[in-house]
């Protein structure tokens, strides 16, 4: 028997700025069979991803004014648009679709309402969890409070980045951890509790710039 467990987990990391996207495809070739029979699994719905008439709407409204590349832009910047950031207004097992139902709601939310749009614009996507340190220019060996993070990597001919909580590019600032189809397949810790009484879970995370 126990009251409280505690997991450390230390990492020095490299990050560096990606390199932007290659020269794009277009519609018909996203459309092609082969290309949807290889992303299959990033191009189906899930729990957190579900289908949306109201989303397909907005979907065909972005596609006949862009090509993939600004398309994938366009919806993070549609998700922005839609949420406004407010921690603690939605669960874990929310899904993107009733973060929009509220209005708001964490990066995850953000990240998963993204993914609904571009699915259904048939443009593959997947979700990435990771941390986020605040501070661009911060003081090499300074250690500052980072922030657990997630945003989105789409497919136009290679797979890219973007940040809808945040409507930018990432940066050297961002550590990816891993990717997937959604929030559960890349929790930060997953376990099972077993026993009476409640629990409370708190989560810290430090990040210092070595260079």
């Amino acid at each position: 028997p126990h009251t409280e467990l505690e997991v450390t987990s230390s990492s020095v990391v490299e990050t560096d700025k990606p390199e932007p996207p290659s020269k794009p495809i277009s519609w018909e070739e996203l459309a092609a069979e082969a290309v949807r029979d290889k992303f299959d699994e990033v191009l189906t719905p899930t729990h957190y991803t579900p289908i949306s008439r109201r989303l397909e709407r907005v979907g065909r409204r972005i596609i006949k004014e862009n090509g993939p590349a600004d398309a994938v832009i366009a919806a993070a910047r549609w998700a922005h648009s839609e949420l406004k950031y407010v921690p603690g207004t939605t669960g874990v097992h929310s899904s993107g679709l009733d973060a929009l139902r509220e209005g708001k709601g964490v990066c995850q939310d953000f990240a998963h309402l993204t993914l609904v749009l571009l699915r259904g614009m048939g443009i593959p996507a997947r979700y990435v969890s990771g941390y986020l340190h605040p501070n661009r220019k911060a003081v090499v060996g300074d250690t500052v409070d980072g922030q657990s993070h997630a945003w989105i990597q789409a497919w136009t001919g290679s797979w890219w980045n973007y940040d809808p909580t945040n409507d930018s590019e990432i940066n050297e600032q961002y550590i990816s951890v891993g990717v997937g189809r959604n929030y559960a397949d890349v929790t930060p810790l997953k376990g099972i509790y077993s026993g009476e009484g409640s629990t409370d879970l708190d989560v810290v995370v430090e990040i210092t710039r070595l260079a």
